[in-house]
């Protein structure tokens, strides 16, 4: 499995336009991306999201940065997001409980 994990902190009044665009990215995940496995959002603390990408390997990983969602991600990174650090950065598991 390849993945990451991303903290992002939101800038003031942009929660809502950046959940918008998550949801989205979620969406075409689930309908167009049988290697994304897991896509997941979190707020754990207010003004803080948690982005979890799960894919089956890199090139699914690849297959996903060639979409919509991703080639939009600038953009809206620049208008929503304050900081973005990954906790985790994009690498292969060591174990996981996934089928492969």
């Amino acid at each position: 499995m390849y993945g990451m994990l991303t903290r992002i902190v939101v800038k003031p009044g942009k929660r809502s336009e950046l959940l918008e665009y998550l949801r989205w990215d979620t969406e075409v995940a689930k309908a167009s991306e049988p290697g994304t496995w897991r896509f997941d959002v979190w707020e754990a603390e207010p003004g803080v999201v948690y982005l979890y990408e799960a894919y089956k390997d890199r090139a699914a990983f690849e297959d996903h940065a060639k979409g919509d969602p991703y080639e939009k991600w600038g953009e809206v990174a620049d208008k929503t997001m304050e900081q973005v650090i990954d906790v985790i950065p994009l690498t292969e598991s060591l174990a996981s409980n996934a089928d492969e």
